[in-house]
């Protein structure tokens, strides 16, 4: 997918949502982005999670760079996320930095039931 029609889905998923319902991992680095930080984001209740870019370190770039990088980004697309064991897989995928840094620890689901 192109990086506008990548941009344009994330447009429309982060329409309706609060700014509450995203996640946004620490950022880390990764082969997908070619080493350049960035965050796993999701938003758990739309099921949807996706790489952006920490913006913070942008400004010294150049634009034909940052496209490079950005098209990264698009390149992993938006996957299906509904929960944190779903976010922890796609850490996996993005390596081990990933997981490091922005693991979700799971629930316990034999504290979950006693508590019942």
């Amino acid at each position: 997918m192109t990086y506008d029609e990548f941009a344009k889905q994330l447009q429309a998923i982060k329409a309706d949502a609060d700014f509450s319902e995203i996640h946004i991992s620490p950022d880390f680095q990764c082969d997908q982005t070619g080493g350049f930080p960035t965050s796993l984001c999701a938003c758990f209740e739309k099921g949807k999670a996706w790489l952006e870019l920490n913006e913070n370190l942008l400004m010294d770039r150049d634009e034909m760079e940052l496209d490079y990088y950005r098209q990264l980004c698009a390149d992993f697309g938006i996957r299906d996320c509904a929960d944190a064991g779903q976010f922890n897989e796609l850490l996996e995928e993005l390596g081990e930095d990933a997981c490091q840094s922005a693991y979700i620890p799971e629930e316990d689901e034999s504290i979950r039931m006693e508590g019942m």
